[in-house]
């Protein structure tokens, strides 16, 4: 095979031959220390935004849970309002029924009231006629005595 060709001495590194350049070296281990230290910058602004991104959320959880209690106690308000509105609606019913009622009462009454009045008048005719009589008739009884 082609492996078992290739001698093992072609992969060997002498001790005199270096694979690297010296300043290769420390250019490659500057830059690791400066990538490594930005990525440090990078990391420490991504948690404080990350913090900033925890702090609104939480405020934002507080205000939501303040509105919904307020939206809680409005429609608890609002369904207080809807059982007085429902009770008052039926109030006025119940009066605008007593007001028909009261109304065919008072009509009824006026007629009796008339019924009466006309009653009266001729009684007061009947008494005045009587006592006309009354009149004529006591001089000739006092006469005859």
């Amino acid at each position: 095979m082609l492996t078992d060709m290739i001698a093992e001495g072609d992969f060997e590194i002498k001790d005199e031959e270096l694979w690297y350049d010296h300043r290769d070296l420390e250019n490659d281990l500057h830059l690791a220390a400066e990538l490594g230290k930005t990525l440090l910058e990078r990391n420490h602004e991504l948690e404080e935004g990350l913090q900033e991104m925890y702090t609104t959320n939480h405020e934002q959880l507080q205000e939501i849970e303040h509105l919904c209690k307020q939206v809680e106690m409005l429609r608890s308000v609002n369904d207080q309002h809807a059982k007085v509105y429902e009770q008052l609606d039926a109030t006025a019913r119940d009066l605008e029924q007593s007001n028909q009622r009261l109304a065919l009462e008072n009509r009824s009454a006026q007629f009796k009231i008339e019924g009466l009045t006309e009653t009266i008048n001729g009684l007061q005719g009947q008494v005045e006629e009587l006592q006309r009589e009354i009149e004529n008739v006591t001089p000739a009884i006092c006469q005859s005595d």
